[in-house]
């Protein structure tokens, strides 16, 4: 179980690190605000989700829990898509999320 969630908490971590260091790359400032930003590439909410249902599903297979996470975590990918004006992502920085989120739930269970 702890796998799982410290795949999600790493997918987080990971696309917020690269957010930012593209943020300081573009602005060529180092502004620590920009480190909780919503938005931009790639999203922090697809990858955690992708990476929640790719390391559950390598831990647990296809189960109930599995079902239940997979349709959140449609909504979720989803919403990330149509929230407000501000915050929302493209489909390509989804798409990035994603196939980041289900690398590092592929990798976490396997190198813990």
């Amino acid at each position: 179980m702890i796998k799982i969630i410290i795949a999600s908490f790493a997918a987080w971590f990971i696309t917020h690190s690269i957010k930012f260091l593209l943020r300081i790359n573009k602005t060529k400032k180092f502004d620590m605000s920009q480190w909780h930003k919503a938005g931009g590439m790639p999203s922090g909410h697809a990858a955690i989700v992708s990476a929640l249902i790719t390391s559950l599903y390598l831990t647990n297979g296809f189960d109930a829990l599995f079902a239940v996470s997979l349709v959140f975590s449609a909504i979720v990918i989803r919403d990330t898509m149509i929230r407000n004006k501000e915050a929302r992502h493209k489909p390509l920085e989804v798409l990035v999320g994603v196939i980041l989120g289900a690398i590092v739930g592929i990798l976490i269970p396997y190198i813990l």
